[in-house]
């Protein structure tokens, strides 16, 4: 149990989603029975407190009482406040395990409750500021959630619209508009309409929606004035806006408590800035916000590694151990290669943009456009490699911690396939480092040799062995060969190995079942020699052709690897004065060509 958590506020979004959870999941007769609703009544209190034993003790209660109402769906709503709990306190890494073991006892259970974990999880990365994977869990939710379900389609309405009010004003306002129609009958939450229809109407820059708004959100506190002050920064802050009173709205936003979190504050802070019209201080507010952003996200990588070896509860390392010093000593390099490897891909992309930018010379607005994106790809390029390297490095560093402590009695075949695991992991950080070393090497060459002499199907066979070494029996691969024996070719052996090496191994692991072929083919007019891979796979959608060489590019965002495959392939060919591309008239899974004259 926990005792002491350090209490970060991510604003009102975590506890209006708590509220209405609460909600859905209070029996109709709780104000007939008195015990009950006396625990109700605590454990709302013990959520927005620093007593989290007394919270989780509360919320022990409430699990046991629907259990033993049969009530699954309120017991797993419960589930789902503990996740939010550990959100709201920055414990991101307790609050994604927790939702893992809600999906997992789901699964075991055959319940289908599966939007309370989807909504806590978007939940979680909305408090991170990771607009994108938010948003992609909140549409997973809507799309469980069964209709009946009037609490937690409120709160999801709610989300979104809150998540979409910056970036896509309008549907925020529809969102908005279904969570009005659900709320009518419930004060708490029609506040919470109101003052989320006033920030959408401020976003917009609507002024005259906005003072309608105003005057009604002003006429409701005066009929309930029982509601708490959420939402009066809101409209007080919007009004000075729209009133011309920018100073006004800019000192309110210093002062408020309840209504924003520290991004959302942001947001508020650049539109006023832009209907000054003073967009320097709208980029510079833009800037601060990327890094705030990024120290959010700092602070759960570095948070979750460290709850990750407190898990293991692994005792004193013995520092005297050979093993363990070279196995640490292999950690390091690895790691100091990848953030090496990582600058440098960083440093020249850096440097490109803003060669470009110098030359554009651009008026201010162009400038922050360029601004919002730059953020954005440095996001995405962070949050990619972070994530891919962050599996494999947890698995290496728990295993050896284990292997090397003493206190463990392992056996022959425990200890074999701990090595075993920490040798795979090694080999894919190496494989995403090289990847990154590649791309880098790549951006200085002009142009590759070709005097290696190759004998066509030799070479082939040579590439499909390897592909069979990866495949393991899997699939069914062959070869075909269309070329005269003994043909041969002028080339670099070593980089058409790299790009059909490459190939072959994409079209494997986007192969769930069935074959992926490589064929040979030489056309004597037009003296063109052709390796064409096909695979039986998931394929690429069409409209998404011209997008597949692009640095980081995924069909699946959820699939391992950094999505930089297709582009070394392309720039290796491209440097030989080869052709690669991909045929749009096979729909049967994928198939890349790679042609060239001889």
């Amino acid at each position: 149990m926990l005792t002491t958590i350090k209490h970060i506020r991510t604003g009102w979004m975590i506890a209006v989603s708590f509220a209405i959870c609460l909600l859905s999941c209070c029996p109709a007769k709780a104000q007939e029975d008195t015990a009950f609703n006396s625990l109700y009544q605590r454990y709302f209190r013990l959520y927005g407190s620093q007593d989290a034993e007394g919270f989780y003790k509360a919320s022990q209660q409430m699990k046991d009482y629907y259990l033993q109402k049969g009530k699954t769906d309120s017991y797993y709503k419960i589930r789902l406040n503990e996740v939010l709990y550990e959100a709201e306190h920055g414990q991101t890494y307790t609050a994604i395990k927790k939702s893992d073991e809600i999906l997992e006892e789901m699964e075991q259970k055959n319940q289908k409750q599966y939007h309370i974990v989807y909504t806590a999880m978007g939940t979680i990365y909305e408090s991170r500021g990771n607009y994108r994977m938010a948003n992609h869990y909140y549409e997973q939710a809507i799309n469980d959630i069964a209709p009946a379900d009037t609490g937690s389609l409120m709160s999801i309405y709610s989300r979104l619209a809150s998540l979409k009010m910056v970036r896509e004003a309008d549907k925020a306002w529809e969102w908005n508009e279904k969570f009005g129609a659900l709320c009518k009958h419930f004060p708490d939450y029609y506040k919470v309409y109101l003052a989320l229809k006033g920030g959408i109407s401020f976003f917009r820059e609507d002024r005259r929606t906005f003072l309608k708004t105003y005057d009604e959100f002003q006429q409701f506190i005066k009929e309930h004035a029982d509601l708490d002050e959420y939402g009066v920064e809101t409209m007080n802050i919007g009004l000075a806006a729209f009133n011309g009173q920018y100073d006004e709205a800019l000192e309110l936003l210093k002062t408020t408590n309840q209504d924003f979190d520290a991004l959302k504050n942001f947001d508020f802070r650049i539109k006023i800035y832009e209907m000054m019209g003073n967009e320097h201080l709208a980029i510079t507010e833009a800037n601060k916000r990327r890094d705030y952003r990024d120290s959010l996200n700092s602070d759960m990588f570095y948070n979750n590694i460290s709850q990750v070896n407190a898990e293991l509860n692994v005792a004193k390392i013995n520092q005297q151990a050979a093993e363990e010093r070279e196995l640490w000593m292999v950690i390091v390099i690895l790691l100091l290669l990848g953030i090496i490897a990582v600058s440098m891909a960083w440093s020249i992309w850096y440097r490109r943009i803003n060669q470009q930018l110098k030359k554009q010379n651009q008026d201010l607005e162009s400038a922050l456009d360029r601004a919002e994106e730059s953020d954005r790809m440095k996001s995405a390029f962070i949050e990619q490699v972070s994530h891919e390297i962050r599996t494999p490095l947890n698995v290496i560093t728990g295993f050896a911690q284990i292997i090397t402590n003493p206190s463990y009695q392992l056996n022959e075949k425990e200890r074999d396939e701990m090595l075993n695991a920490i040798s795979k992991n090694t080999h894919e950080i190496t494989n995403i480092v090289n990847e990154l070393l590649e791309v880098a090497q790549d951006e200085s060459r002009n142009q590759y040799d070709k005097e290696d002499n190759i004998v066509c199907e030799e070479f082939c066979n040579q590439v499909m062995d390897e592909a069979h070494r990866q495949n393991n029996g899997r699939l069914e691969l062959q070869y075909v060969n269309e070329v005269p024996k003994g043909f041969t070719f002028k080339s670099n052996r070593k980089v058409m190995e790299k790009i059909l090496n490459q190939l072959m191994d994409n079209a494997m692991k986007f192969t769930e079942k069935g074959s992926v072929e490589l064929r040979s083919a030489y056309n004597a007019p037009l003296h063109t020699l052709a390796f064409i891979i096909t695979d039986t796979g998931i394929g690429i959608p069409k409209e998404e052709h011209p997008n597949i060489f692009h640095r980081f590019f995924k069909v699946d965002q959820f699939k391992q690897g950094l999505g930089l495959g297709l582009t070394m392939c392309k720039k290796m060919a491209d440097l030989l004065g080869y052709q690669l591309y991909i045929d749009s008239n096979y729909t049967a899974g994928c198939k890349m060509v790679l042609k060239f004259e001889v």
